[in-house]
């Protein structure tokens, strides 16, 4: 990026900053050193923007600062479990300033693709049917079959403005947390990078294109979505040339009853199908308003606008699993373990009391349908549970509850009595089942075993290294052992624990390899080593038994 660009930019969010009353960010960060004094701007128009509170100042800032800002205003909108309810509930109103840009649509076409439109394209609308902070929206028809299109175009020099503004971000964020230990506490830093990862994934139309064709592939088998087709040879990172889609919007309830459509029907398609992304496939759209969803006539749905998706690691679906399912059972003691281990980080000082907290908000939504539930209302319950226990949730959390919330406004303007709970329970039935399925199951064992071998691979490496710090007299210890008869203790039961699974998995192996000689079909040297680890262990809890009896 060009240093004197980044320059300006800066000047300018010094220059905002200033003018909203936040100088202190500016001197008591050092920012200022960034620039020279020759770029900053002076405002003495003060009077009227102090009569805003901070929080609408800071609304006002952002939204002044361009897009990039007012996107990451967005992010942190939902964000009840880190900062101020009023400066949330104030993020919630930030509004895109988009203006419609003059494009030559056909000489875009040109130059990206390499195509004489007039060649493949009956016709193209020159006037925008949408306009967004990164691109505006076309019509037209192809040649070839007469197939109505819309053609996203990206603005002209948005890539360069937004990749300017996260740099910068990224540079202010790690001078608030050198200086403000609030923005250490919240981890600024790992927030704009998320930001980061997924402003880049919106900047690449071909990421989009995939996107769609990923939920193409994921809902084939399911005839109640539609997801439009897509024109790879008319499509790169800055064009997306895709299906038009002829429907409702999901919001025009009017419209949806005069074409005979069921709104009980399409509004569980809509929970149904956005869970289902969810929990079977861990790829979820992640701004599911009104506006980018559509009701067939047929009675099908169709999402739009896949620029903005969220993914989940096989591990964070199992977690998310074992919260759904232990959330339907309202077993809270586990519910409370999964939420340990999906958190960054967390200081829970009553796990009981947590326990209690959580039932009862879970009681809360077990009985409410979505036209009297405010889900604002229960995440802000949610996110100060949180708060008070300084739980940090990774961020696909917070993408899901925004996406959930935003589904919340499409039963409101539907006028619906569907529950939430209802929607989840086949889901979580399911999970359960595959939780059973003997497949699972071994697979999970053999998953146990695979990190117990990885351990004890590591083990002498571990060791080698600690003797060596030792050695060479890098190693400090500060130690107040309690107990220490009680430690030696659990350590040998530990090694002898460790014994018994080598054992074990070695036993396995023979077994597997069906090595000879075999006694009644089973290797021999697999079974007496299963029987010594049989015997082993006995003892092992006998003596564990026997000093809790002594205790």
């Amino acid at each position: 990026m060009d240093n004197i660009k980044k320059l300006k930019r800066t000047a300018q969010l010094i220059s905002v900053l200033t003018k909203y009353g936040f100088e202190a960010l500016v001197t008591e960060t050092n920012i200022k050193k960034l620039i020279p004094e020759s770029y900053i701007e002076k405002n003495e128009k003060r009077k009227e923007i102090f009569s805003h509170s901070i929080y609408e100042r800071i609304r006002l800032a952002l939204e002044e600062l361009g897009p990039a800002y007012i996107k990451l205003g967005q992010l942190l909108s939902n964000r009840d479990d880190i900062l101020p309810e009023d400066l949330t509930y104030e993020l919630q109103k930030l509004q895109d300033n988009v203006t419609v840009r003059n494009i030559d649509i056909y000489g875009i076409l040109r130059e990206e693709l390499l195509i004489e439109p007039e060649e493949v394209f009956e016709a193209i609308n020159p006037e925008p049917i949408a306009a967004a902070s990164l691109s505006q929206v076309y019509t037209g028809i192809l040649k070839d079959g007469k197939k109505e299109v819309i053609i996203k175009v990206k603005k002209r020099g948005v890539r360069e403005i937004f990749e300017a503004d996260v740099l910068i971000m990224k540079d202010f964020a790690h001078l608030l947390e050198k200086y403000y230990n609030l923005a250490k506490k919240i981890g600024l830093s790992r927030i704009i990078s998320t930001f980061e990862k997924s402003v880049t994934a919106e900047l690449s139309f071909t990421q989009e294109l995939s996107n769609i064709e990923r939920f193409r592939s994921n809902f084939k088998e399911d005839k109640s979505i539609y997801v439009p087709v897509t024109y790879k040879e008319l499509s790169n990172r800055n064009i997306l040339c895709m299906e038009f889609i002829d429907g409702i919007k999901i919001s025009d309830r009017e419209s949806m009853i005069e074409c005979g459509l069921n709104l009980d029907d399409i509004a569980n398609k809509v929970v149904g199908s956005y869970l289902k992304q969810i929990i079977d496939f861990g790829f979820f759209h992640a701004d599911p308003h009104s506006g980018n969803i559509f009701a067939l006539r047929n009675g099908q749905i169709a999402f739009i606008d896949y620029g903005s998706v969220g993914k989940l690691l096989p591990r964070d679906r199992e977690n998310l699993s074992d919260f759904v399912i232990y959330a339907l059972r309202k077993d809270v003691r586990r519910l409370v373990r999964v939420i340990k281990k999906i958190a960054i980080k967390f200081n829970i000082s009553n796990d009981e009391q947590l326990e209690r907290d959580l039932y009862d908000f879970l009681d809360i939504m077990d009985n409410i349908s979505i036209r009297e539930l405010d889900l604002n209302d229960i995440s802000r319950k949610f996110s100060k549970l949180l708060n008070e226990n300084q739980i940090i949730l990774p961020d696909f959390i917070y993408l899901l509850m925004r996406g959930i919330i935003l589904l919340e406004g499409v039963g409101r303007e539907l006028g619906l009595e569907t529950n939430i709970i209802e929607n989840v329970k086949p889901h979580g039935i399911k999970l359960i089942k595959n939780r059973l399925n003997p497949k699972y199951i071994s697979n999970k064992i053999l998953d146990k075993l695979y990190n117990l071998s990885d351990k004890l691979e590591e083990l002498p490496e571990d060791t080698h290294s600690l003797i060596q710090k030792i050695k060479n007299d890098e190693l400090e210890v500060t130690h107040n052992i309690k107990g220490l008869e009680d430690i030696r203790n659990t350590i040998n039961r530990l090694v002898v624990a460790l014994i018994i699974s080598s054992l074990a998995i070695g036993s396995s192996i023979l077994v597997l390899a069906d090595m000879p000689p075999k006694v009644l079909g089973v290797s021999l040297f697999g079974f007496l080593g299963f029987t010594f680890a049989g015997i082993v262990a006995f003892v092992l809890i006998l003596i564990i038994v026997k000093n809790k009896m002594m205790k």
